[in-house]
């Protein structure tokens, strides 16, 4: 079993604490995204875990076994880098060879795994080839088959995808993702871009200055975040301030009562995080809906619009004040026309949509 345990890591920097008590435990074959923005402590944590980094206090785990002040070479990582760092005097064949000779492995068994490493990243035929001959993503494909060829405990990568254009990171974060699940082996994978992170990922860690803000599944840490920062990160743009009124409702400071989906109130919780695309856009409070399950409608009128291609961010101002963005499917070309600047709106949610964060 190639389980990762963190127990309360923490890397100090003189005063400063880079990473600071850090737990969890990352299952066998899970891909877990560390994500946040720079200098929150995720690339630290990733390389404290594969001993490039050492740790000032804690420890780390693998399958059971303490690593946590082990050499790299001695803890049966593989790593891919941001840079990609590959050797650009060697060709493909031999950078990614390269980890196999430092093991001492004879040359016909480094010959089979490295051309079974290139078959999985579909670059056998570039065997011969220098790095400069090739694109970013086939660079990216030969530092991933080099990580992949030592037949590694845990695979980490930092960043992998940041030096790709989007067609390309799509592509790459897609096949990391095939190989990972064919292998089933261990993943770490730092990113601070949110749509790699749900888009392959089993478990989303978030950081915010050295400490894990929250830790969960895609979808919960997308439609349920536990803190303002988690909730702007992951792309929140509607925090309203209030407090929890009686079960179920949420008294908004502008004065509105809103329903939410919480069976009982909790006073440390004084934000109501609402996404953009989980509000409906009506013309009058009549065709907002009456179900139990929606709350009552807020008025308002459109301040501006922001045409986004496929979608379109309406930024409306209540009659209490409130400034709200709501994201809709831009109109099929021949259909309805985006709705002007002053057209009069109601806006509904249901109550499952808001989530109550702390500030």
């Amino acid at each position: 079993m190639s389980d990762v345990v963190l127990q309360s890591i923490t890397k100090k920097y003189g005063q400063v604490n880079a990473v600071n008590d850090v737990s969890m435990t990352i299952q066998q074959g899970e891909l877990v995204a560390f994500l946040g923005p720079s200098g929150c402590g995720k690339t630290t944590t990733l390389r404290m875990i594969g001993g490039f980094v050492d740790v000032t206090s804690g420890r780390i785990s693998v399958g059971g076994r303490d690593i946590t002040h082990l050499p790299p070479h001695k803890r049966n990582m593989g790593f891919g880098f941001q840079n990609y760092a590959l050797f650009p005097h060697m060709n493909v064949a031999a950078n990614v060879a390269f980890g196999l000779e430092m093991r001492g492995l004879s040359k016909p068994d480094i010959h089979t795994k490295v051309n079974l490493a290139l078959d999985r990243v579909k670059l056998r035929q570039f065997a011969d080839r220098l790095p400069k001959q090739m694109s970013g993503g086939q660079q990216q494909r030969v530092a991933l088959a080099r990580a992949l060829v030592i037949e590694p405990d845990v695979l980490l990568l930092d960043e992998p995808l940041s030096n790709l254009d989007a067609n390309l990171r799509h592509e790459m974060k897609e096949e990391i993702r095939n190989i990972q699940n064919s292998l089933g082996i261990t993943t770490i994978f730092v990113t601070h871009d949110q749509d790699e992170a749900l888009s392959i990922s089993d478990k989303v860690v978030v950081m915010r200055q050295g400490i894990v803000e929250q830790v969960g599944t895609p979808t919960q840490v997308f439609d349920a975040p536990r803190s303002r920062f988690v909730a702007e990160f992951m792309g929140v743009s509607n925090l309203l301030t209030g407090k929890p009124e009686s079960k179920g409702y949420f008294r908004l400071t502008s004065g509105e009562l809103v329903p939410v989906q919480v069976i009982a109130p909790d006073v440390n919780k004084t934000i109501l995080a609402l996404r953009p695309e989980r509000i409906e856009i009506s013309s009058c409070l009549t065709s907002a809906g009456s179900a139990s399950d929606v709350s009552r409608a807020l008025e308002g009128r459109i301040e501006h619009a922001v045409y986004r291609g496929l979608m379109i961010d309406y930024r409306i101002k209540t009659k209490s004040g409130l400034s709200l963005i709501a994201r809709r499917p831009a109109p099929a070309a021949g259909g309805l026309q985006i709705l002007p600047t002053g057209h009069e709106v109601a806006l509904s949610w249901s109550k499952d949509a808001a989530a109550l964060v702390s500030a």
